[in-house]
């Protein structure tokens, strides 16, 4: 009797693992995420605004006539500079390290070759990948801009990330299957079902999921949110950061949805991450904003510790990526007189800014 006790817990075990497992894969509404949580202390003196550092370098852009208006990502590859102006133009440029023009991918209009509302780009070995969010299709360019062809997907996405399988990590706008994060095969199957909105959370365009690549690891997190995920680059989920503000915390009925923060006049009112993290060496840069302040938390992954700005040397404006051991960001006329100290930008970069040049500037 005692052995078809034991037989019998040891089944039902098994079948509650199994339907648990068989939900996640059929896109149900659990977080597949099962990672260590390692929980940040953030208070207000941690929250540092961005200054010019000493030791940085300039790549002063030589556009095109038909150029970008604003920079809202970079990513460097295999030393080219690719920039996206994702909101104003809609479109997505390279650069070489000079600075030199060198492509556009792709443009508007209704061909196969062509999208509608470009909403994310990434870069590997074999391809620059652009998704057309209005469309719901991935388009494949060389690196030099040649078009070779274009896939549908069967949901909407956001923006995502190519795996070092081929497959995707792929992050998905608010809709009724509730899916936020998933696991996508190579054929643009959803496989597994990483994380999922609330039911209380809001749509809202504007704010967008957010990736970042860290040599093998790749940072995910949502803004106005306080958690960062990092995964393996096969898509596994090695660890999450929970960002602790000192009470301050976005509430469930405000998180990703700063159109109701903005409505119900509170966007001064509490903290948290307000674009995506990047990791620099043992130490991940969050640009956050604590009760309207926007800056920069510095936190060594090996100390387990915030660190005081101060001693982070370095530093630049608007950073946006991190590769080969440099950070990425850029400036323009208004961003370079927000600095105080500018007495490092040499005269032909203001000559430069002062006519209207972008520069990306790296450290």
């Amino acid at each position: 009797m005692k052995n078809n006790l034991v037989k019998i817990i040891f089944i039902t075990i098994l079948m509650v693992l199994a339907i648990s497992f068989e939900s996640c894969n059929n896109n149900k509404k659990i977080s597949c995420i099962n990672a260590p949580v390692e929980e940040v202390k953030v208070s207000a003196m941690d929250s540092i605004p961005s200054s010019l550092g000493d030791d940085v370098s300039f790549i002063m852009l030589q556009e095109p006539q038909n150029t970008f208006a604003e920079i809202n990502s970079i990513q460097v590859f295999n030393d080219t500079i690719y920039i996206f102006d994702k909101n104003t133009r809609n479109m997505l440029l390279s650069f070489d390290q000079n600075g030199k023009y060198l492509a556009t991918f792709g443009q508007k209009g209704n061909a196969k070759n062509e999208y509608s509302r470009l909403w994310a780009f990434d870069v590997d070995k074999q391809y620059v990948y652009m998704y057309d969010r209005a469309k719901m299709k991935m388009l494949f360019f060389t690196h030099d801009g040649k078009f070779i062809k274009a896939v549908n997907t069967n949901f909407r996405g956001d923006s995502f990330k190519v795996l070092a399988d081929g497959n995707y990590l792929f992050s998905m706008p608010q809709s009724d299957s509730h899916n936020k994060l998933c696991l996508v095969d190579n054929n643009f199957n959803i496989t597994n079902v990483l994380l999922t909105f609330n039911e209380k959370d809001m749509d809202n365009l504007a704010n967008c999921n957010l990736f970042q690549r860290a040599d093998d690891r790749i940072i995910y997190n949502k803004e106005l949110s306080d958690t960062i995920y990092a995964f393996s680059d096969k898509g596994k989920c090695i660890k999450s950061y929970c960002m602790d503000f000192s009470g301050l915390n976005v509430p469930q009925e405000y998180k990703y949805d700063f159109e109701k923060l903005m409505e119900d006049a509170k966007e001064d009112s509490y903290a948290y991450i307000d674009d995506c993290p990047m990791i620099y060496s043992s130490m991940m840069i969050v640009p956050v904003s604590y009760k309207g302040r926007h800056g920069v938390v510095y936190y060594d992954l090996q100390g387990k510790t915030v660190l005081n700005a101060n001693g982070v040397k370095g530093e630049v404006p608007n950073p946006l990526c991190v590769s080969g051991g440099k950070i990425y960001g850029w400036m323009e006329l208004d961003s370079y007189r927000r600095y105080g100290k500018k007495s490092n930008v040499p005269d032909e970069v203001v000559t430069f800014l002062n006519t209207g040049g972008r520069v990306i500037v790296f450290s």
